[in-house]
């Protein structure tokens, strides 16, 4: 089934990649990016809206402009020493930008959400095989935003029925 699909951050690198990939696949695919560290050259669709996740007027009206019905989020700072020096940055754009987000998407009654997360939600492993089930004990501050956020999108399911996924990468390239 084909979609209108809203990729956040789809300026950056994986984010343009998937985006790419979800065009590719005959979906209507829009990305909302702010340039802050993406690319406009990077967006190979002619549905683009320069903005930030922050801004709820914004994601009400992209929602409603484009028929929105699924949301992949990639938009996040994710530099981890950058994170340490500047923690609340992070706080406030992974995970006020994603509280925003998602609060957007259940008023709108978008109900499928698919979110970039990161293997540093586990922590220092050692050197364990990690697996799904492992204990979740993020060591610095990117790490905790993005936990923060997947617990968001746990309890959203529960309160609204936003669907969710998150991929949990340890390399994305």
């Amino acid at each position: 089934m084909l979609q209108n699909i809203l990729v956040t951050g789809g300026a950056g690198y994986i984010g343009s990649h998937a985006a790419l990939e979800l065009q590719e696949r005959g979906h209507r695919v829009v990305v909302l990016d702010n340039l802050s560290t993406g690319h406009r050259w990077a967006v190979r669709t002619e549905d683009f809206v320069e903005g930030d996740i922050r801004d709820k007027a914004l994601l009400s009206k992209t929602f409603s402009d484009y028929g929105i019905e699924c949301i992949v989020h990639f938009a996040a700072k994710s530099i981890v020493a950058d994170s340490v020096t500047d923690p609340l940055t992070y706080y406030d754009n992974n995970v006020v930008g994603a509280q925003r987000l998602i609060q957007a998407a259940i008023e709108a009654g978008i109900q499928k959400f698919i979110f970039s997360s990161t293997a540093a939600v586990y922590g220092d492993a050692g050197e364990k095989l990690i697996n799904e089930a492992m204990p979740k004990e993020p060591v610095n501050p990117y790490g905790q935003s993005k936990r923060m956020v997947e617990l968001m999108l746990e309890d959203a399911y529960k309160a609204h029925q936003l669907s969710s996924v998150s991929f949990r990468y340890f390399n994305a390239a």
